[in-house]
């Protein structure tokens, strides 16, 4: 059975909202935990950038959960893999939707961490600012020079609305733990 997707009461009609809405609706009712990220999250924060899907960190032991609930939902999923799920939208005007499948231990990390919000619709728990800041240095390991200035560009964005100076020691573990020391000195050289 398809679901109907719903937009959210009272405001002006949005894909976003209409598909956070009932994603939000069915997680909920099977109490099924996600976190909003990407794109959207960084917009919560403050980041201005232009954003083309929906992100969710969501527990990888929950992936029957999430596979069903987007074929219900008319999405197509076009990629697989033990990391992420990517959907491709039941029409062009709806928001594609991606999954980054985590442990129980880091998704619990990372609602712990997290700030809620309503600017979508439905309240939604959204990856912090420090959780923001862990996944793009793990994603500068894995993308090509393209990609790799968009999310340079967030992640200078993240550190200074999160007060983190690039040549400090917190930044550096930070790199260590979650990227790389060549991206610690390709950063700080950049910004000097």
């Amino acid at each position: 059975m398809r679901l109907p997707l719903r937009p959210h009461k009272g405001s002006a009609y949005s894909p976003c909202m209409e598909i956070l809405q009932s994603i939000h609706d069915a997680a909920n009712k099977a109490r099924i935990r996600f976190l909003l990220i990407g794109g959207h999250a960084l917009h919560v924060h403050g980041v201005s950038r232009s954003t083309g899907d929906i992100d969710l960190m969501v527990e990888a032991h929950d992936t029957d959960f999430w596979k069903g609930l987007l074929g219900q939902l008319g999405y197509n999923i076009f990629n697989e893999s033990s990391g992420f799920i990517q959907s491709k939208p039941p029409s062009i005007a709806a928001w594609p939707v991606d999954l980054m499948l985590v442990n129980q231990d880091t998704m619990t990390k990372a609602l712990r961490d997290a700030v809620t919000t309503t600017a979508f619709g439905p309240s939604v728990p959204v990856a912090s600012l420090v959780s923001l800041i862990a996944m793009k240095l793990h994603a500068l390991k894995f993308v090509d020079e393209v990609r790799a200035l968009k999310d340079q560009s967030d992640l200078l964005s993240l550190l200074e609305l999160a007060t983190i100076p690039l040549d400090s020691e917190t930044f550096r573990q930070l790199c260590l733990r979650y990227g790389t020391l060549e991206w610690y000195e390709r950063i700080v050289k950049f910004k000097k």
